[in-house]
């Protein structure tokens, strides 16, 4: 039997293989909430910008 269809190599590679996703998976997770966090700065601080603003009396 060769190496690579032995039980355990095809388990390690299973292991590996998950746990590889596992990471992407995470990183993925981290990186969009950094994403939100930093849109939703963004737009708060569009919303104080505009707040600051004098507004135009009617007469």
């Amino acid at each position: 039997m060769t190496r690579i269809n032995r039980p355990d190599t095809l388990l390690t590679e299973l292991r590996d293989i998950k746990r590889r996703l596992h990471a992407l998976e995470t990183a993925q997770r981290a990186t969009a909430a950094a994403s939100v966090q930093t849109t939703m700065a963004a737009g708060t601080a569009a919303t104080d910008a505009e707040a600051a603003e004098p507004q135009d009396e009617p007469q």
